[in-house]
């Protein structure tokens, strides 16, 4: 007579494996499962029963920062560029001098705006040539 099961079974893995093993072994494989979360402690037992190689993706998370900061400026230069774009339109449809006088000055304040961006950039792109050089 068979086991009824209440979860259905994994259509990769129909069979489950229990066992034990040294405290010692399992804090290597901890160790293994620390340098790459992508794996499971599953996953990780299944390569090494398959004498399968196990890649470790090691993330350098100082380039993952950089990255998001990256972004982060790219985004704001964007909205930088679209509202200079609104100014420029409204600056060019406009014949009353005094608009004229008031959309000048938010052109001044964008350029300030992307003045601060690029000095951010500058500095982030220098961070990264420091990262890349010293490999």
């Amino acid at each position: 007579m068979t086991k009824k099961h209440s979860k259905p079974l994994s259509k990769g893995f129909p069979r489950k494996i229990e066992g034990r093993i040294s405290e010692s072994r399992y804090q290597e494989l901890v160790k293994v499962l620390d340098k790459d979360s992508s794996l499971t402690m599953s996953e990780l037992i299944r390569r090494i029963l398959q004498n399968q190689p196990i890649r470790i993706q090691v993330r350098d998370r100082s380039v993952s920062d950089l990255i998001e900061v990256l972004i982060s400026i790219d985004s704001q230069l964007k909205k930088i560029g679209i509202n200079l774009n609104q100014v420029v339109k409204s600056f060019h449809g406009n014949s009353s001098t005094i608009e004229k006088f008031l959309l000048g000055k938010k052109l001044l304040a964008f350029q300030h705006e992307l003045g601060n961006e690029l000095t951010n950039l500058g500095e982030v792109l220098a961070k990264i040539q420091v990262l890349w050089l010293s490999e």
